[in-house]
């Protein structure tokens, strides 16, 4: 036991291993300290949990085969979470009522396709969640005002009662840092301000860019309006600030999305601690717990590999037992995870010779758009912005067909997409940089050489954010590929900071080319002469101008 506890890490030993400190909000406030892995039994406080599900059903997005996996991560920490510890102040707010998910989508699952998986939600579980008394329903219009409100409360209630607040949030994310949640946008400043002054709070999210909320980069010459938000408070959160989060990849067969990869690796992570306290008595610290929920995720395939994780733990105590830093007691957790229904792994689907079928000119259109997105290398299809749109133009691709409304709005992102590419190509040649073009390498993390300076990187990063640099249009998710891109270009083939500045003000000014280029280099000619498209492509062209003039 003595030797256990005499342990230690050294965060800074592992390169992407990001232990956020919160005097400076940078990993060099851990640089060179090494904190104890394990230390004596202690009582965790009493906790409350505030739990947020942003994502809605509108164009039936919470499906398994789209944004469905968040629904499987609620679910999955409410049934951990829940029981047998009902007396525990808990509210779980969602716009999505349990049972109407059940009756459109029968069931959702937790874990890899390639392994057994568990039933987190099906009409088997619906008494138990009722009974758990917990889901709070709120309408999609209301539910950014009425979570604010509610973590108003809840934080006030615990720091009168001397709890420990857990706030579970499972919503897409913005690259302003901003939350998805009812079909708007919770910003993260209001999330500050009703923090703000509070202690013992901890945060678990899987939302994309979500690190940022921790980070505070040092821009020097960038001065961004606002400031990028900050948390001091205890953290895990699933990915970096320029990254996004990554789901388990879709089952071979129907196509089900169960669950994320960060939030695997942090059950992955308890079952550990479970074991070890039984071995050993000693409970692992939150540092501890952090480097195996980083551990968990390595092993979780090429894109585990490369996903961002990010840590913090409020005051730097890093070397308290987890369960008093995230408030939780141990509390079964294995038990809970065997006990669900299991489904085996997820069969190869039959080869089929049969032909695609092809509806109208909006499908055959969206076809064209599909086959042109895919092979502009467009990101991994786990990456969270591209769950939904991957498995919709798939499915077009193999000859199904949506309602007019969802087609139009598949048409839209995938030009926009397509055509954001087109815009980072443009500008690059337009500087004169020799470079390959952005249909010809994969920005995720990992599959290109990264041997630039990353406090250079995410300058230049935030600074064509800053700038607008790629236009888009509102009401359509961000895509980052060519925001990596352009920070790629201009890290890689530059030799200085002013260099880069100077670079992207050209950029801004050529903007306006772009507005005169669009329709040969973003779809060409055959899809530029096609009317339908052409209304879309009008839109969009009408937003770029406004930005280009902007600018």
């Amino acid at each position: 036991m003595s030797e256990m506890a005499g342990t230690t890490i050294k965060p800074d030993n592992s390169d992407d291993f990001y232990a956020v400190g919160c005097r400076t909000g940078t990993e060099q406030d851990l640089s060179s300290r090494q904190f104890l892995t394990h230390c004596p039994p202690d009582v965790p406080p009493r906790h409350r949990i505030l739990a947020l599900l942003g994502v809605t059903d509108i164009d039936n997005m919470a499906k398994p085969q789209e944004d469905g996996w968040f629904v499987s991560d609620f679910y999955l920490f409410h049934y951990l979470f829940s029981r047998p510890l009902p007396s525990q102040p808990q509210i779980w707010m969602t716009c999505e009522k349990p049972e109407d998910l059940v009756a459109k989508y029968q069931e959702y699952l937790h874990g890899s396709s390639r392994h057994t998986r568990r039933v987190v939600l099906d009409r088997a579980r619906l008494p138990d969640i009722s009974a758990a008394g917990n889901i709070r329903h709120v309408q999609r219009k209301d539910l950014v005002e009425r979570y604010l409100s509610t973590l108003r409360a809840e934080a006030a209630e615990a720091t009168r009662n001397q709890e420990h607040l857990m706030l579970l949030i499972f919503a897409h994310g913005t690259e302003a840092h901003g939350l998805e949640v009812g079909g708007s946008i919770l910003e993260m400043k209001d999330l500050l301000r009703t923090l703000q002054g509070k202690s013992n709070v901890t945060l678990f999210s899987t939302s994309c860019y979500s690190g940022g909320w921790l980070v505070r980069p040092d821009l020097n010459n960038v001065q961004l309006q606002p400031a990028p938000p900050r948390l001091d408070t205890t953290a895990l959160l699933s990915a970096g600030p320029k990254t996004v989060s990554l789901s388990w990849p879709a089952s071979a067969s129907a196509g089900r999305v169960s669950g994320s990869l960060a939030a695997t690796a942090l059950l992955n992570s308890f079952l550990d601690a479970e074991d070890e306290v039984a071995q050993n008595g000693y409970h692992p610290t939150y540092i501890q717990l952090a480097k195996s929920v980083y551990d968990h995720m390595k092993t979780m395939g090429l894109t585990g590999q490369k996903q961002e994780i990010y840590f913090s733990a409020e005051n730097d105590e890093w070397e308290m037992s987890y369960q008093a830093r995230l408030g939780l007691p141990l509390a079964a957790y294995r038990d809970k995870w065997s006990s669900l229904r299991q489904v085996p792994p997820s069969s190869e689907p039959s080869s089929s010779s049969e032909v695609a079928k092809t509806g109208g000119r909006r499908h055959k259109r969206l076809q064209f758009l599909a086959r042109e997105y895919f092979a502009a290398k467009p990101g991994v299809d786990s990456a969270s912005p591209n769950v939904s749109l991957h498995y919709c133009l798939r499915s077009i691709l193999k000859g199904e067909t949506y309602t007019k409304e969802k087609m139009d709005g598949l048409i839209e992102t995938t030009a926009y997409r397509l055509g954001s590419m087109h815009e980072a190509n443009y500008l690059k040649d337009q500087l004169g940089l020799d470079f390959p073009s952005i249909f010809e390498i994969d920005t995720f993390p990992g599959f290109i050489a990264e041997t630039w300076d990353p406090e250079i990187h995410s300058k230049t990063w935030h600074l064509l954010l800053q700038r607008n640099i790629i236009t888009k249009p509102i009401g359509i998710r961000f895509y980052s590929k060519p925001v990596q891109y352009l920070t790629i270009v201009l890290v890689k083939s530059s030799t200085s900071w002013e260099q880069i500045q100077e670079l992207v003000e050209v950029m801004a000014a050529k903007k306006k080319g772009w507005y005169r280029f669009i329709y040969k280099a973003w779809l060409g000619n055959r899809v530029a002469s096609d009317e339908g498209l052409m209304k879309n492509a009008r839109a969009f062209k009408e937003a770029m101008s406004d930005t280009s003039h902007s600018s």
